[in-house]
């Protein structure tokens, strides 16, 4: 009986002592996980102040983007009646269509394209325009699509976006030939664009458009053509290569119709570069001496600097070296931070002039949602998407994504704040 009461006792204290070490083990894990909580709490209080912050810095940066030009427009604009009749533009960059993309828009049930979902997020601020141009960079045609090569349901949802005038120069001209050169601009006149840049029809490139009884003139260059000397004569003679001689002829061409305003969409500058050459600076100061009121830069893919400089009448003269793409997937960063550039025109009630009267962009982005998406490719306007983030989850960008956009939009202050 003596040695039963021992083993009782022995008994006791075991589930004591591992009663004892579960409930400090317990303890532990609370302590442990009370602080995690403590610590992620304290992340979330930081990680939501790092973005307020950044919100307010990209609301003081959008306020500030363009006031130097716009205010430099103001000092000579000081003349302005009631009479005055406004109009308004805006540009977007290079139009590509790559393998991805065709991908992302095929129907394997219908065999059909759409690319719709791309551009639904941006229309709302293009479309409202009276000109709205852009450089299509991609050989609209019937059949064996590649990255030179889509369909015309592309070029549809490129108009539905709201591009009504489209520059066909650029240095993938004749990628495919004369014959697919040709075919698109009849494809894209399908589609009802007013297509510049060949010289198929008329010995001078130039479109005008006749927007509130204004006549606005539409030049476009490309200085350079992707392996260019195998073409032949014949073939440079069909797209409008930038040369003094051709800026000159095209100018009084657009006079002789009565061309109010002239501007310029050029294809220059270095691919994936934020620096303007030397070319482009001489280039430009050309077009401006022969009576060039506006120019839009294209090819480099990136944005690169833009300014105001007066003609030899002290009329503002703007320049924008290169906005970007509008659509497409190159790999470099810079070139999914985009623009659509907006100006504002405004023809004068009492000498009849047109003059620069005010501008401003809209941020965009080129979002990838992966491989496994149901529509991969987005384009989303980064300001608001930035401001409306949260880091909450679920929300329609990552962490990762926000920062890109915040570092882009950084990007483009240090680029545009003049």
């Amino acid at each position: 009986m003596p040695r039963n009461r021992r083993n009782t006792r022995r008994i006791r204290l075991k589930e004591f002592l591992n009663l004892r070490t579960f409930l400090t083990i317990v303890g532990v894990l609370l302590a442990v996980i009370v602080v995690c909580i403590g610590i992620n709490a304290y992340r979330v209080y930081q990680d939501r102040k790092l973005i307020a912050e950044q919100n307010a810095e990209i609301e003081k940066q959008s306020q500030e983007i363009f006031s130097q030009i716009n205010s430099n427009i103001e000092q000579t604009n000081k003349n302005i009646s009631e009479s005055d009749v406004l109009i308004s533009m805006s540009a977007v960059g290079d139009i590509l269509c790559s393998n991805e993309m065709l991908e992302d828009a095929y129907d394997e049930n219908t065999k059909t394209y759409q690319f719709s979902h791309m551009f639904s997020n941006v229309t709302g601020f293009i479309n409202d325009a009276d000109i709205i141009m852009g450089t299509m960079e991609t050989g609209i045609v019937s059949e064996n699509y590649n990255d030179k090569r889509a369909p015309i349901e592309f070029a549809k949802a490129v108009k539905d976006s709201g591009v009504n005038l489209v520059s066909i120069s650029h240095n993938h001209s004749l990628d495919n030939g004369l014959t697919g050169l040709q075919e698109t601009r009849e494809n894209l006149e399908e589609v009802e664009y007013t297509v510049v840049g060949d010289k198929f029809e008329t010995s001078n490139a130039v479109a005008i458009r006749e927007v509130k009884n204004t006549k606005i003139a539409f030049l476009t260059y490309t200085c350079f053509l992707d392996n260019q000397s195998q073409y032949s004569e014949e073939e440079l003679a069909c797209v409008n290569m930038y040369s003094e001689e051709q800026v000159k002829s095209d100018i009084e061409y657009a006079k002789e119709q009565g061309a109010e305003y002239l501007c310029a969409i050029i294809h220059w500058g270095d691919a994936i570069s934020d620096t303007v050459t030397e070319e482009q600076k001489e280039i430009a100061n050309y077009l401006v001496d022969s009576g060039v009121q506006l120019i839009i830069g294209s090819h480099p893919s990136v944005v690169q600097p833009m300014e105001v400089v007066q003609n030899s009448d002290g009329d503002n003269v703007f320049i924008a070296y290169s906005i970007g793409t509008y659509i497409s997937t190159l790999s470099a960063e810079e070139a999914r931070t985009e623009l659509v550039l907006n100006i504002e025109l405004r023809k004068s009630g009492k000498d009849g002039k047109v003059y620069l009267n005010k501008v401003d962009y809209t941020p965009i982005y080129m979002l990838d949602n992966g491989t496994d998406a149901e529509n991969r490719f987005e384009l989303i306007d980064m300001r608001s998407t930035a401001l409306n983030y949260t880091g909450e989850e679920g929300e329609k960008i990552t962490r990762g994504i926000y920062e890109k956009i915040v570092d882009g939009l950084d990007r483009l202050n240090k680029i545009l704040a003049l």
